[in-house]
């Protein structure tokens, strides 16, 4: 928002995990919470974020540059895992299994939040590979447990107090998401969603964005980042538009990382966190870039032991996006070195219908 709405303010920003698709991100938070409450069979049990996970990385670990022995997923996107093949047989009960109905729970989970109507999408489901236990990481454990949907109390400002309440006309179990969509945004969009494109004014004053989101991050999608900088490269003073930045040679592509680059985090929760190296310094590679004019291509992560220093359990190169880290196949896996970051295949990247945001 500072540089979309106050461009000269700062000559340097730093953003993680942004949350500038702000009323549609709410959203999401009532479609989790509707998803597992739709009937009490629906609702995940305990551990069973654990099963999926761990069925997750059996199926798709070490795709797309990673190490075999990761705990975490390098690009969810080229993962494919659908929660149908954990659905229990004869002999077989939850929570070692998941019923017909839980597993409708994670596929809806993962399809992100959809006008039921149409099928557009409004906000992007969650990646593979994100699927936790720990509440504190703010997923769907620490939602489905709430009496009422996560961070709605932006809802508030638009339905009243009646909205806590299940008995009124619209309240947070009944929000319809082909109607009330445009209502909340006909309030409350221009003010809180952060996603115009122009960043001219920031760029031409000399300014540099340094972007940041992490792959396992069960509160905002991770593609969200994405696709926010895939509509950087689309909106570039030639006029291109562009579905995908992640081919080499592209002019749009260097013209947006001459002021923004985005950095995906292999196994990072929200912000921090995580199975995967999530601790790392962005700052000092910003200064860097907006005071010597030297732009960061990679940052080095850490994972410490217990997600405690000093003991550090391992490292891993974070690349400027759309390049992915790569294992040069010998070493050890734990350490930075060991990894290069290459140009990745053409990804598909689940994006919201145009009338609700990059």
């Amino acid at each position: 928002m500072e540089a979309q709405r106050f461009p000269n303010d700062y000559d340097g920003i730093l953003a993680g995990a942004a949350a500038f698709n702000r009323t549609h991100l709410h959203m999401a938070g009532l479609s989790v919470w509707q998803n597992t409450h739709a009937s009490p069979g629906r609702f995940i049990q305990p551990g069973q974020m654990t099963l999926i996970n761990k069925s997750v990385l059996a199926a798709c670990v070490g795709q797309d540059g990673g190490a075999k022995t990761d705990q975490f997923l390098t690009d969810p996107r080229d993962c494919h895992f659908d929660p149908k093949v954990l659905q229990c047989t004869v002999g077989n009960a939850p929570p070692a299994c998941l019923t017909s109905d839980q597993v409708t729970t994670i596929q809806k989970y993962y399809a992100g939040t959809i006008d039921p109507v149409n099928g557009q999408i409004i906000n992007p489901g969650s990646e593979r590979g994100n699927e936790t236990d720990n509440v504190l990481a703010l997923g769907l454990e620490f939602a489905e447990n709430l009496p009422e949907p996560p961070f709605d109390g932006l809802f508030y400002w638009v339905f009243g107090p009646s909205f806590g309440f299940p008995a009124s006309a619209h309240n947070f179990a009944n929000f319809d998401f082909h109607h009330d969509v445009d209502t909340v945004d006909d309030q409350l969009a221009a003010v809180l969603n952060a996603d115009s494109t122009d960043l001219s004014e920031f760029r031409d004053h000399g300014g540099k964005l340094i972007m940041y989101h992490g792959w396992a991050d069960p509160l905002i999608p991770s593609q969200s980042s994405i696709n926010y900088f895939n509509a950087l490269v689309g909106n570039g003073r030639d006029g291109s538009r562009q579905t995908s930045v992640e081919m080499g040679g592209n002019p749009a592509l260097q013209r947006t990382q001459s002021y923004a680059r985005l950095f995906m985090v292999p196994g990072m929760f929200h912000c921090t966190g995580g199975p995967g190296p999530n601790v790392f310094d962005a700052l000092t590679p910003l200064m860097t870039w907006v005071e010597k004019g030297v732009a960061p291509d990679t940052i080095t992560a850490t994972k410490f032991v217990n997600d405690t220093p000093p003991a550090v359990q391992m490292t891993r190169p974070l690349c400027v996006f759309p390049k992915v880290a790569k294992y040069n196949g010998s070493g050890s896996t734990n350490i930075a070195a060991n990894f290069t970051c290459i140009a990745d295949e053409n990804d598909f990247n689940q994006t919201p219908a145009p009338k609700f945001g990059p």
